[in-house]
This record gives C-alpha cells, structure tokens and sequence, in this order.
C-alpha cells in the first residue's frame, strides 16, 4: 500500500509524501484503484493541481458508479478532455497503436488543428505514451477507447470507425447506410481480396488497407465510387494489388501510398481525366513492377512524389510544371531502369538521380538556372558533358561509380563548384583548376599518382588508391585540414602543411611513423606495421586523438599533454604503455594480450582540474583493458589509482552542475574496466562478497552544505554474454537520515544506471573483469544522511538473429563504494527529490509493463 500511496502522491502531487489535508482523500482513490499502476497514474494527472472541493466532487462521482470497476476510473479521466483530444485518443486506440509517432501527427494534422498539441496533453495525462518514437498506449486503455466507439451504434456501420476485419467486410457487402463512417482500418486483413461498393460512405475521409495479401483492386471500374470526403487512401504492402483504377470520384483526395506493393504494374488511366487537384503526396516507392506513372498534368498542388527502387520505371511524365513540388521531395533513388533524364520545375536547387541509367544530361537542365546539387552517383553517365558545365550555380556534384575514366576541369566553368564526389568511379587522370573547390572525394579509383589539384582544397579523400607516396611540402595545399589515405598503397608519407588537422593512414603498408606536422589534432594509423611510438611532449604538442588499434606496435610512450583519446585495442604484441595521460578521456586497449606494463605520468589534478566544466559534463571518460590477462599487479594498481583520481576530479565538477538537466540515457559517467576478480582495498575500503552492502556515511563535520558522490566497483564475469548487445549496471540504493528527518521513514530511494553501449563493435569479455564506475547520476546532495545500502545488478540485453530482445542478469561476485564528500560551492535546490521522484516514476513505468 505504501507503494501505491507514493506513486499516486508523485502524479497528484509531484511529491513523494502526501501532504496532511489530502490524506484521507488520497486513501480513498488508492483504494478505489486497487493498486493498479495506472489508474494510480491517470487518477493522480487528472486531480493535478485541483482543490479538495474538486477531489471531493470526483470521488462522488466514482461512488455513484455502484460497484467501481478498474473501467470506470480509466474512463473518468476523458472527461476533462476536449472533443479533439477525444477523437485523438479514440484513434490511436482504434488505429494507430504503435505507429511512428510522425507518421501519425502528419496524419491527425489533416483532419485536426493541433493534432501534436493534442497528442502532447494525452501523454501528459498518461493516456497515451511514445516509446521508441512510435506512440502507443496501455492495453487497458486501448480497450477502453474500442469499446467507446463500440457502443456508438448496435451496428458497425452507423459507428464512427472500423478496424474488425469481418465487420468491415460485414458492412461493405450488406450495409447501405455509412453515413457515420469516417475511418475504416483493415490492414492486414488476409482474406481481402476487394473493396465493395463504399458508396454509401459519404463521410468517409481515411481508407487503410496496409499489408492486405489477398487484395487484388480496390473496387472495379465500372463501380464508380463517389467518396468526396476520401482525403487518404494507403494500399501499401499489398504484394498482389495489380492496378489502381479510377479515383476521379474522389476529388479530394489528398494522399495516395501504394508503396511496396510490388505487383502494381498500372495505375488510373490516362484518358480518365482524373480531377487530381488537392493531391499533395504520391507514393510508389518499392513498386519494382510499375513500368510508367500517367500524366500528373492536373496535380498541381502535387507536393511529394517518392519513385524509390521503382526499378521498372522506365520514364516520368513531365513535371516541370508542378510549382508546388519541392526538391527534396522527388525520391528517384533506385530507379535502375530509368534512362530520360527528367523535367523538373526550374525553382529546383536540388537533383537526386543515383542508381539510375541515365547516360547523359539533358540540354533541358539549363532551365534549372537555380540548380546547386547535382547527385548522379552510381549512373550511367560516361563524363562530364557540356551541359553540367553551363550550370554556373552548382555547388555540389556527384558522379561516385559513375565509368568517368578521366576529369579536367579548368578555371572558368563551374566556377562555383565546393564539393566533387567521385569515389568508385573508373577515374585515372584528375586535373583540377577551380579554385572554389573545398572537398574531393576520389576513394576507390584506380589513381597511382597524386592528383593535381587546387589549393583552395580543404578536405581530400584518396583512400583505396594505388598512390605509393605522398610528399606534401610547405606550399602546397595549404588550406588543406583533413586528408583521408585510409587502405590505399601508399608507403612513405611527408607532410609539411601547418594547415592539417586530420590525418587518416589506417590499413596502409607503414612501418615507419610518419613524417607529419605538428598542427594535426586527429592521426589515425589502425592496421598499420608500426612497430615503435615515442611521442615526446615537444612533438605534435596539438594531437588530441590517436588510433593504433589493430597495429604491429609493441612500445608505447605518449607524453603529450594534448591528447585525449587513444586507441590500441586488439595490438597483439604490446607490452609496454608507459608514462600515460593521467587524464585521458578516452583510453581503449583491449584485447592486448602481451601487455604486461602500464604506467601513468604524474598524477596530480592540477591538468586535469584546468579541463573545461562543459567538457566533462558532456563526455563519458572511459578505460578499458578487456581481456589483457598479462598485467602485472603493478599495472592493475596504477589503472585504479588513475581511475579513482578521475573520478575524484570528475566528482567536484558533477557536484559544481548537480542541477543540471541532462539525459539519463546520456548521463556523464567513468567507466573502467580490467580483469581479475579482487577489489583493492586501499580504493574500496567498504567491500562485499555478494552484490549488496551498508556503509556509514561520515559525519558533515563543517559548516556548509555538502555532496555525496559514489563510485563503485564491481566483480564480475561476463564470459557468456553475446557479442553485440546492450549492458548496463544497475545500482539501487537507500540512503537513512539522522533523526528519521525528511518523512518517509527517514529513508529515501535512489536508482543509477550506468550502460555499456557495444551495438556497433563485437565486444567478447572471457573471465572474471573488475569495474570501477561513476556517474553524475550519483552525486547526491547530503542531508544529514547517516547510513547507505546498496544493491547492484549488470542486465544484459541482446538481440538475436530474429530481431527479438532478450534480456538476463549477471550475477555480480564481489561489490565495493568509496565515498567522495565534496563541499558545496553555492547553495543548491533540492535535487534529491528529484531524483527520487524520477524514480518513482521509473518504477511506476516498470511496474505497467509487469
């Protein structure tokens, strides 16, 4: 009971205890909500900020229900609804559950002014929720919402909207009068194969028939179906819809979907003279089969046309008289079969033919004199003709995998061009003057030789080529700052420019380090042969980023006071790392299966404590050592002392920002890791052998307010988790008060998640690892606390070959806290409830999917 007074208090309230005058009140709705969490919720959103009269109003109307049901309290909280909110909330519960929540506020707009103000209150009110960007809603309330328009009418047709498949087919085949019917929903029906005469119809506005299998035509030609008020029709994913027949009837229709239907081979006739005035948006996208799109001439209030992957599509009507089309809304991507290049409106700035066989440029493009983006990559055109030149406006062109063989561009056309894209193409020779160039991308051709290029250049791309050698002194190039040779041939490398920020050498055949200037912040040498690295603090006193990862290096010594990122994971014959970046934000070695040795330089806080406060409370500082069995006690010892001095560090700048609003998906935290399976004792002095623990909190002996910051370690072995997934540890802890101070018992509740994201590389640990973990999340501002316990889990979470999650727990061996007790600087609102009350909420959310 105690429970569900608190998550109710946090709703009605947003408090943790409930205040004296609502008390009884409060104990008559908990129990009329027979502790479920969402009549809790809903009931505590609605009573929000209501006055005793008001609650006391409430509950006699619940009483005069007789008997009250979990129904009765859900349908209570419509009443304070308007009628548009109403009609949201009925149509997400009949249609839309778990549809993307744009896709559905783009949808409501047509038909509501304030579709997304509407949506917003809904959620506000925990009648709807968005999870994953889709929007959704308790099972509960989606029964509730069917069983509204249910009783609208005895019979199907005279309600308001239709989602049963049989009582669609029920009505469309014996029922004349549908006056009242203005949604009809029966996707996935598998047994319709058509549409029936919906004449009678009159009101109807949305038709969806998506992923109907069976569904050959929507009705015949010779129904002639007068639906006037038809705005939307979708008969996408309807794999054996052969024809879209005549829709002249339907004057205004504003959206047509028939994409990914992939036996559509024709649409309406031409000859139809179809009044397509208010049609705004078309999509065939993935209809492989449709060979030709009729005359869109009447369209023209057309706004989006997507073609996507038509790959049969063979040519487009004209559309250069469709004012209303914009550029970005032309999807022709895929069209493999298309040869004539387009007729577009002029007022495009942007062309988007990839993948097309479109072999030469129209003379009919000098038309597009606004035209800036040009994206012809994977065509079929064989150079760049005389009628890409005439377009003096274009900034960006891509003619990537185009059988380009050779390009020479003077100084004179093109003389606004910034942006050359031509990787994959058969290009050999380059010869360019346009001085208005920035970025060249030329990866993947079949170059052996530098290309002469201008010096206005700023980001270069030649990875995968054949070029040997690279020797850029001084003078040349010099506004160049990234340079990407990443896979290609190239062997020795001098580079002299002052201008270079970015240097990209991965997978290239060096064994010696590169001769490179000391302006580069970024230098990527992954793959290579390299054997030694010794970076004094004098060289490359501006590299902040260096990847070795994958390399032959076996000694390392980095002394540069700039640098914030390393990476030398998977170095199979490392041995030594010495004299470290005590403060490195970033410091990646796993899978160094020789490295005995690692060693940090001076560690004092004086560089550390300089970094900016947004940086830290804006990054994740992480160092992992997965899977180097070969480290000495020594190593091991040095790792958590420059751990523990982080987050000793990273403590007072968390506690400086403790009511600051961040993401707790993206909460600033520290994140180490090493194997072994003991925590030191001179770190963690207050230690478990199981995942639980107490500790006393130290008495505040000054005279100013002060925070409690926790870092843990945690012993555990992760030998049998899944490559690519999701972890996270999990620490639930109770902090007591001195004196049974702030109610509750004296005791409040936190909740810290701290996640391991390894989605995009396999991560394989094998034995027992020891974790040193922080976050912003458990700076905790103290009030008098006197005692702390702690439970603490690791979930795993994974997706296998199906695409279906799963999720387990690991068993956490040994467990350990140290805590920091950081002075405040300022006086500081009091988060701590907060935090509690997000969790409260947290657990109420878990609690509905129970």
């Amino acid at each position: 009971m105690n429970d569900s007074f608190q998550l109710f208090s946090t709703y009605a309230f947003q408090l943790l205890n409930l205040p004296v005058d609502f008390k009884y009140l409060s104990f008559k709705f908990v129990e009329y909500a027979q502790g479920n969490p969402l009549a809790l919720k809903v009931l505590g959103l609605k009573l929000y900020t209501k006055s005793i009269k008001e609650w006391k109003s409430e509950v006699t109307k619940l009483k005069q229900c007789g008997e009250i049901k979990l129904s009765h309290i859900l349908k209570s909280s419509l009443d304070g609804l308007d009628e548009i909110e109403k009609n949201i909330f009925l149509d997400v519960a009949c249609i839309f559950k778990g549809q993307h929540l744009n896709y559905v506020e783009k949808i409501l707009n047509n038909y509501y002014k304030g579709a997304r103000c509407g949506i917003s209150k809904l959620v506000g009110k925990c009648l709807l929720e968005v999870k994953y960007e889709s929007i959704s809603m308790h099972g509960m309330l989606e029964e509730m919402g069917k069983d509204i328009v249910m009783q609208e009418s005895e019979y199907p047709g005279k309600r308001s909207r239709l989602w049963n498949c049989k009582d669609v087919e029920e009505v469309i085949s014996y029922d004349k009068n549908l006056t009242n019917l203005r949604e009809i929903d029966v996707s996935y029906c598998k047994n319709l194969r058509k549409m029936h005469n919906l004449s009678g119809a009159i009101n109807l506005e949305l038709l969806r028939c998506i992923g109907c299998e069976s569904l050959v035509e929507l009705w015949s030609e010779d129904d002639h179906i007068e639906l006037v008020n038809l705005r939307e029709i979708y008969v996408s994913e309807c794999k054996n819809i052969r024809k879209i027949c005549n829709l002249s009837r339907a004057i205004n229709l504003e959206f047509l979907d028939c994409s990914y239907s992939k036996s559509l081979v024709e649409l309406w006739n031409e000859d139809d003279r179809m009044d397509l005035v208010r049609l705004r948006k078309i999509y065939f996208d993935g209809c492989v089969n449709l060979r030709k799109i009729p005359n869109l001439s009447r369209a023209i209030n057309l706004e989006f046309l997507g073609c996507s992957n038509c790959k049969s599509l063979v040519e487009l009507p004209c559309l250069n008289h469709l004012a209303s089309l914009h550029q970005y809304s032309l999807r022709l991507n895929g069209c493999y079969s298309l040869k004539k290049f387009p007729k577009v409106p002029r007022p495009f700035c942007s062309l988007d033919l990839p993948e097309t066989k479109v072999e030469e440029v129209s003379d009919s493009i000098k038309d597009l004199h606004k035209l800036e983006t040009l994206w012809l990559g994977k065509s079929k055109v064989k150079k760049v003709s005389i009628n890409i030149l005439k377009l003096e406006f274009l900034r960006k062109l891509d003619l990537s995998g185009c059988p380009i063989e050779e390009v020479s561009l003077p100084f004179d056309p093109l003389c606004n061009l910034q942006h050359l894209k031509m990787s994959g193409s058969a290009v050999k020779n380059v010869s360019i003057k346009l001085e208005s160039l920035r970025k060249l991308n030329l990866s993947g051709c079949p170059m052996v030789k530098f290309p002469e290029i201008p010096g206005s250049l700023i980001e270069l791309n030649l990875s995968g080529t054949q070029i040997e050698e690279v020797s850029l002194p001084f003078d040349s190039l010099c506004n160049l700052q990234l340079l990407n040779m990443s896979s290609s041939a190239v062997k020795n490398v001098s580079i002299k420019l002052e201008s270079l920020r970015n240097l990209n050498l991965s997978g290239c055949p060096l064994v010696e380090f590169p001769e490179i200037p000391g302006s580069l912040i970024e230098l990527n040498l992954s793959g290579t042969q390299i054997e030694e690295v010794s970076l004094p603090f004098d060289s490359l006193c501006n590299l902040q980023h260096l990847n070795m990862s994958g390399s032959a290096v076996k000694n390392v010594s980095i002394k540069l006071e700039s640098l914030h990122y390393l990476d030398l994971s998977g170095c199979p014959k490392i041995e030594l790392l010495s004299e470290l970046p005590p403060y490195l934000e970033v410091l990646s070695v796993n899978d160094c299966t020789s490295l005995e040795k690692v060693s940090f330089a001076d560690q004092n806080l004086n560089q550390f404590d300089s970094l900016d406060d947004e940086f830290c409370i804006n990054h994740n500082f992480l160092m992992r050592f997965r899977n180097c069995f070969n480290l000495n006690q020594d190593s091991t010892n040095n790792i958590e002392a420059n751990a523990t001095l982080k987050i000793g560090s990273l403590a007072k700048k968390w506690a400086a920002r403790y009511d600051w609003q961040y993401n707790p998906d993206r909460a600033p935290s520290l994140i180490c890791c090493f194997p072994g399976n003991k925590i030191s004792a001179n770190m963690f002095k207050c230690q478990s052998m199981n995942s639980s623990l107490s500790l006393k909190i130290a008495p505040n002996g000054g005279s100013g307010s002060r925070f409690l910051v926790f870092a843990i370690c945690l012993v555990a072995d992760l030998t049998h988790c899944l490559e690519f997934q999701l972890r996270e540890c999990i620490c639930e802890y109770q902090l007591t008060t001195a004196g049974g101070g702030n109610g509750g018992g004296g005791c409040e509740n936190f909740r810290s998640e701290i996640r391991f994201r390894s989605f995009y590389e396999p991560v394989k640990y094998m034995d027992y690892h020891v974790f040193i973990l922080s976050s912003i999340d458990m700076v905790i501002e103290d009030k008098n606390y006197e005692e702390a316990t702690f439970e603490f889990y690791i979930k795993n979470f994974h997706f296998d070959e199906d695409n279906d999650g799963g999720e387990k727990y690991i068993k956490v061996e040994r467990c350990g806290v140290h805590v920091f007790y950081v002075d405040a600087t300022e006086k500081r609102v009091a988060g701590n409830k907060r935090k509690a009350l997000a969790m409260m909420v947290k657990k109420g959310m878990e609690d509905l999917k129970d």
